[in-house]
């Protein structure tokens, strides 16, 4: 749930007027460069420096602000990543000319909300977020971003019908424009790889999560965050086609690139374990299936209950 700041953050970065400096111009590319690296502390210095520069216009403060809410909510730092996602929002209120902007924010903070459980805040967000950029003017590759997250929380609750609705509003989105990026469609891609598994279309989706996966690793690094979540995806698609090594060996080199990039307090790796402790039943070995679950969870539940008392009242405005 984290492709809507990865597309809507990077689009209004390269569609936005050139900074009064050429090398802060570069400073906040280079920002850009490193998310998608997932190189977060680099991020944090990078982004701090950044901010720094008290000749930043209000726009690239919150964008700046924004990259470090982000870098903290992947580092599990959910409180930290809120405060910085609040004070985005608090520099754009000061003029009221930046809806676009805000509209990426609000999109940053709804992956938080969902990454944490709290799935109707998330959509409430979500839909805030498409309907300031829908007045804007021409953001349809973002809006096409924003129905697809909805379309993935929908196939997440199993709600197929909501689901397929909200991946057909994507798609008429997407339509109206000429340009799409390999993040973007890896991100339609792998939406619709849940979708065909909730649909009951296992080997649809081991097609649909392996042209994600393909698409993905061409310009990020096997140790990304992304990646490892999207080889468990594949072996879950694995696993609902009946071929259970072929599952648990995607599940867990999966769980092993998300405890490489994110380290085994992140709320994905949490999600891991309990799709390996499905295979792990599917393959007899239910002792070791038994602790993969309990201790996903005991961590979930922890992460969701610490999660609750951080959403933003500027969010929900």
């Amino acid at each position: 749930m984290w492709r809507i700041l990865y597309c809507v953050l990077f689009g209004i970065i390269t569609s936005a007027p050139p900074l009064c400096a050429q090398d802060q111009s570069a400073a906040l590319a280079h920002l850009s460069t490193l998310s998608q690296q997932d190189q977060l502390p680099q991020l944090i210095q990078a982004a701090n420096s950044l901010l720094a520069n008290p000749e930043l216009t209000l726009s690239d403060q919150a964008t700046t602000l924004t990259y470090l809410g982000h870098a903290y909510q992947r580092g599990g730092d959910f409180h930290t990543a809120t405060t910085y996602y609040e004070k985005a929002l608090a520099v754009l209120e000061r003029n009221g000319l930046h809806s676009t902007e805000y509209a990426t924010v609000l999109g940053a903070l709804a992956t938080l909300y969902a990454e944490t459980g709290q799935i109707a805040i998330a959509k409430q967000v979500l839909l805030r977020s498409e309907n300031l950029l829908e007045k804007d003017g021409d953001h349809h590759a973002e809006i096409a971003m924003i129905w697809d997250d909805l379309a993935t929380i929908a196939a997440d609750i199993r709600s197929k019908r909501e689901a397929h609705k909200c991946m057909a509003r994507a798609i008429a989105e997407l339509q109206q424009t000429n340009i799409v990026s390999p993040n973007e469609t890896s991100a339609f891609a792998a939406t619709q790889g849940r979708i065909a598994e909730l649909d009951g279309e296992p080997q649809t989706a081991i097609a649909d999560y392996q042209r994600s996966l393909t698409l993905w690793t061409q310009s990020h690094p096997n140790e990304h965050l992304e990646t490892g979540w999207l080889q468990v995806l594949l072996g879950g698609a694995y696993l609902q086609a009946g071929d259970i090594a072929t599952a648990r060996l995607l599940t867990s080199r999966g769980l092993s690139l998300l405890q490489a990039s994110s380290g085994r307090q992140s709320t994905l790796y949490f999600a891991a374990e309990l799709a390996y402790s499905k295979v792990l039943d599917a393959a007899g070995s239910y002792d070791e299936a038994s602790k993969f679950r309990k201790e996903a969870q005991t961590s979930m539940s922890a992460e969701s209950n610490r999660a609750k008392s951080e959403i933003s009242v500027a969010a929900l405005r």
